[in-house]
């Protein structure tokens, strides 16, 4: 690891090492700040960075409180195979959350903080293209697309009108009709059920990953540290401000931001400071394809929260929320249903693949009561966050970062930051 540069302001310690806090551990880097990044595990995005969905997609900025969510959910607790998923033992846990995520649901809120997180997720793809040019990255990246699968007219019409909303602030889309899709992506004739699909055209692919080793690197050779097997177990606070962590048997002081994903509140209880954010757990299923087996897009069921991402050499089959808490374990019958799911979708494709190499993963993605990121100063003196972004935190990291940098050096976001106060929470 390389030393830290002097920027002559005070140090930035930063805790997470996947995507939200790689791109702050760059963003500040790269504008001088004496940046240190912590990371309790031996890697970097090794947890809900590490085998997601692959896909950036500010097509898909609703947040997963929709309205009318509160039946599914309580019906889920009977239902192993909702793909929503509510475990009874999580209610205690859950209830000022979900109080909160419930209120939130509300026809007129999630239509605002859909239009906020299309903002952003917009803004942060574009930002996303500009730094992997600016800096030559590597990370499997292309620009196919995301399809939205649709089922029923039900599905067109409620697609569209999401669709027909995002387009007065910038989303760019075409309407597929079955013999369109097909024309584009054949692997999906015997899809029997699908009558078409929405195309997305600014959607892109890229290995998260990947993606965050090239960036923690790129900040490594601008003076910022990484220091791995760095758990934070607690925050060092004086007269009511945050002077620092203590982490790895010692102390280490300057400026904090939280971004540590679904592990955020577990930080701040101890100072009073309780955030709406918890854990949803999802999987993923990569196996690797042949050419002949290969999408050319990557695919979304908005119904079923499920997904299909090609990337070189493999597919990966992803998607589901479950509510079980910071249970990382994980259950093959899970893998089961994005199997059937995959079946169901392309039959002559899955009886060509080996099922029995598939990689099944499991990470918890950190899903805030309202749907929204907290990016920003935190009403506690010298911590900021950058936490919550849920199901979009490969789409919206550059640019949160970037609004949490321009934020901290006093300078005017290019968006408006202010859906994503911090102190909010």
């Amino acid at each position: 690891m390389k030393a830290a540069m002097t920027a002559g302001t005070e140090k930035v310690i930063i805790i997470g090492g996947g995507l939200a806090g790689v791109t702050a551990f760059y963003e500040l880097t790269t504008r001088g700040r004496e940046a240190v990044l912590l990371e309790a595990a031996d890697g970097l995005a090794t947890g809900a960075s590490f085998a997601n969905g692959a896909v950036l997609h500010p097509s898909l900025p609703d947040p997963w409180n929709s309205p009318g969510v509160a039946w599914p959910l309580l019906r889920s607790l009977f239902d192993r195979s909702a793909p929503m998923k509510l475990h009874l033992s999580q209610l205690p846990d859950l209830l000022g959350w979900g109080q909160k995520f419930l209120r939130h649901a509300a026809p007129a809120k999630h239509l605002q903080t859909t239009d906020a997180n299309y903002a952003l997720a917009a803004y942060s793809t574009q930002q996303t293209d500009a730094l992997t040019q600016k800096l030559n990255l590597s990370y499997e990246q292309s620009a196919p697309g995301t399809m939205k699968l649709l089922r029923s007219a039900a599905d067109r019409s409620q697609a569209l009108a999401l669709a027909e909303r995002l387009a007065e602030h910038g989303l760019v889309y075409d309407k597929l009709d079955r013999d369109a899709l097909l024309a584009r992506e054949p692997l999906l004739a015997q899809a029997g059920d699908v009558v078409g699909a929405l195309h997305f055209p600014n959607d892109r692919i890229g290995n998260a990953r990947l993606f965050c080793l090239a960036l923690a690197a790129a900040a490594e050779t601008l003076g910022g540290r990484v220091c791995l097997n760095s758990r934070v177990d607690k925050l060092l606070v004086e007269r009511g401000r945050v002077i620092g962590v203590h982490a790895g048997g010692e102390d280490m002081h300057g400026q904090v931001v939280l971004a540590v994903g679904a592990e955020a509140d577990r930080l701040t209880k101890p100072l009073g400071l309780r955030l709406p954010i918890r854990p949803a757990k999802g999987y993923s299923l990569t196996l690797g394809v042949g050419a002949d087996m290969m999408l050319r897009h990557p695919l979304v069921d908005p119904v079923l929260h499920i997904a299909v991402t090609p990337l070189p050499g493999r597919v990966r089959i992803l998607g589901m929320a479950e509510f079980a808490g910071f249970n990382r374990s994980v259950d093959p019958r899970r893998g089961d249903l994005l199997r059937r799911f995959f079946t169901r979708l392309m039959p002559q494709v899955a009886d060509g693949l080996d099922w029995s190499s598939g990689a099944l993963w499991a990470g918890l993605r950190p899903m805030s009561a309202d749907g929204r990121p907290f990016i920003g100063a935190s009403r506690i003196d010298g911590l900021w966050l950058n936490c919550g972004h849920g199901h979009l935190g490969w789409t919206m990291a550059v640019g949160s970062a970037k609004l949490l940098a321009d934020q901290m050096l006093g300078q005017r976001p290019e968006i408006d930051a202010a859906p994503f106060g911090a102190a909010r929470a």
